[in-house]
């Protein structure tokens, strides 16, 4: 009787080790996208963190992140890797967009490229006097946008803006 369950035992386990041996040489490109996005998620988050703890250092409020506006950066970081160049084209409309669907009553935008971290990014940004002002400005929302090119160079953009006081509440 051991011998008969001891077989059975140990042809599920072979077929159980087959299947998923199988399976996971299938995801091989899912996985590295999956890291790839937590990567970028993660170095977003970080921005986020070093904003915040910038702000609070200076006695300021810290910035809440803003779905759009995080929509916004993303869809704006993915079209300076489609021009190969950084830019700030057609801030006008994001920045309108911001004003009619999330009650904003001022914007501002940070883009960069190259840097390999959130760090570098942010030692970047705290060091131009225009993407200091951005980022120490009177504003409530954030939106931050990461992007790696094919050629593994990171893209970003930090879209900014100050929500008015809900009339409705």
């Amino acid at each position: 009787m051991k011998t008969y369950y001891s077989k059975t035992y140990l042809i599920l386990i072979c077929f159980a080790l087959l299947i998923a041996a199988t399976s996971c040489s299938k995801d091989d490109t899912t996985n590295e996208e999956a890291i790839a996005k937590a990567e970028i998620l993660t170095i977003a988050d970080e921005i986020l963190q070093i904003v915040n703890d910038h702000r609070l250092s200076i006695g300021e409020n810290t910035l809440e992140t803003n779905t759009l506006a995080t929509n916004l950066a993303n869809e704006h970081t993915e079209y300076m890797i489609a021009q190969n160049d950084i830019s700030h084209d057609d801030f006008n409309q994001r920045s309108d967009r911001l004003i009619d669907e999330e009650n904003a009553s001022r914007t501002g935008e940070n883009v960069a490229f190259g840097q390999r971290s959130a760090q570098e990014v942010m030692t970047a940004w705290l060091n131009s006097p225009g993407h200091r002002k951005n980022i120490e400005g009177d504003f409530t929302h954030i939106g931050i946008g990461v992007v790696k090119n094919d050629a593994g160079v990171y893209y970003f953009t930090q879209i900014f803006l100050k929500k008015r006081p809900d009339n409705n509440a």
